[in-house]
C-alpha cells in the first residue's frame, strides 16, 4: 500500500547545492546515490515534519552515509570525530564539521528528549562505524548472543531515524510516545531491507550473519526469524497506538513510509526483486 509520496523539488536542490560543496574528489555517481537516498528516505517517511525539519533530516542522512564511507579514505578522521565534538574542535574534513553542526542544531527543531537522543545516537553511530572499519576480522563467540544486536542499534542509527518523527512542534513531551521508542527501533532495525545489497556485495559483517554465528544455524534461518519478530513488534506498535489517533496515524506514515523508501531506494537495488513502490 504504497503511500505514493512525490518528490520535493524545493528540499533536492537545496541538498544538491550543500552537496556541491563537498571535497571534489568524491566519485559523482556515489553523491548522486547520497542525494537519491537522503532525500527519497525523508520525502516517504518524514513528509510530516516542516521543511526546516525535512532539510535538516535530509542533510543529516546524507553527511551519515558520507561519513559510512569516509573510513576508506581517512579512518582517523572518524576515530576522532566524537572526541573533536565534545571538544568543540573543527575537524579536517568539511562534511564532519557540517554534521556536528547539525547536531548543535538538534535542541532547535525536537524537544529536549528527542535531541539529546538525537546527539547520542549519532556520536553512537560513528563510533560503531569506526569499528566496523577495525574489527572487520573479529571471529563471533556462539556464546555472545546479544552482541549483534548490542552493535546494530550502534551501527542501525536507531534513536536519531526514531526521534525525527517527533519534532517539537508536535508535542514538547515524549511521556505519549516513550513506551512506543523500543518498539519502533526494534522494527525499523529488523526489517533490514539492506541485506539484499549487502549479500550481493559478499558483506558478512552485518547484523545477519553476525547473527547467525552467535546462533550458530544460517543466515537464512536468521531471516526467517526476523520475518516473526518484525511482524510482532508491528503488531505490539498497532495495540499501543489504539487509543491514541494522531499517534497511530503518525505510526502508520512512518510505517509505510519507511517501506516505501526501502523499495524507492536505488542503493538498496530491490527493483532487481520485483518489489516497486
Amino acid at each position: 500500500m504504497s503511500p505514493g509520496t512525490r518528490s520535493d523539488a524545493v528540499l533536492r536542490a537545496k541538498i544538491e547545492a550543500e552537496l556541491a560543496l563537498w571535497p571534489s574528489d568524491i566519485n559523482q555517481a556515489v553523491v548522486s546515490k547520497i542525494l537519491d537516498g537522503s532525500c527519497v528516505y525523508t520525502e516517504t517517511t518524514y513528509g510530516h515534519t516542516t521543511p526546516k525539519h525535512r532539510f535538516f533530516i535530509a542533510l543529516y542522512t546524507a553527511c551519515l552515509m558520507y561519513v559510512d564511507d569516509l573510513g576508506e579514505r581517512d579512518l582517523d578522521a572518524v576515530m576522532r570525530f566524537t572526541g573533536r565534538f565534545a571538544k568543540g574542535q573543527d575537524h579536517p574534513d568539511p562534511v564532519l564539521n557540517r554534521l556536528a553542526g547539525l547536531l548543535r542544531q538538534s535542541h532547535e527543531l525536537w524537544p529536549q528528549y528527542g535531541a539529546d537522543a538525537i546527539i547520542a545516537g549519532t556520536l553512537d553511530a560513528v563510533t560503531a562505524m569506526y569499528i566496523e572499519y577495525t574489527a572487520k576480522h573479529l571471529v563471533i563467540k556462539p556464546s555472545a548472543t546479544r552482541f549483534p544486536y548490542y552493535f546494530r542499534t550502534r551501527a542501525g542509527i536507531g534513536p536519531p531515524f526514531i526521534h525525527f518523527i517527533f519534532m517539537n512542534t508536535w508535542r514538547s513531551t515524549p511521556e505519549s510516545y516513550l513506551q512506543l521508542l523500543p518498539y519502533m527501533e526494534h522494527w525499523t532495525l529488523g526489517t533490514n531491507l539492506s541485506f539484499y545489497k549487502e549479500e550481493l556485495a559478499g558483506e558478512t559483517n552485518n547484523y545477519v550473519h553476525l547473527r547467525a554465528a552467535a546462533e550458530e544455524t544460517s543466515a537464512n534461518h536468521v531471516l526467517r526469524q526476523l520475518v516473526d519478530e518484525v511482524l510482532d513488534s508491528a503488531h505490539t506498535m498497532n495495540v499501543l497506538t489504539s487509543e491514541d489517533a494522531e499517534l497511530a496515524a503518525l505510526w502508520q506514515k512512518y510505517f509505510h513510509g519507511y517501506l516505501e523508501f526501502s523499495l524507492k531506494a536505488k542503493r538498496y537495488r530491490l527493483a532487481e526483486l520485483g518489489y516497486e513502490a
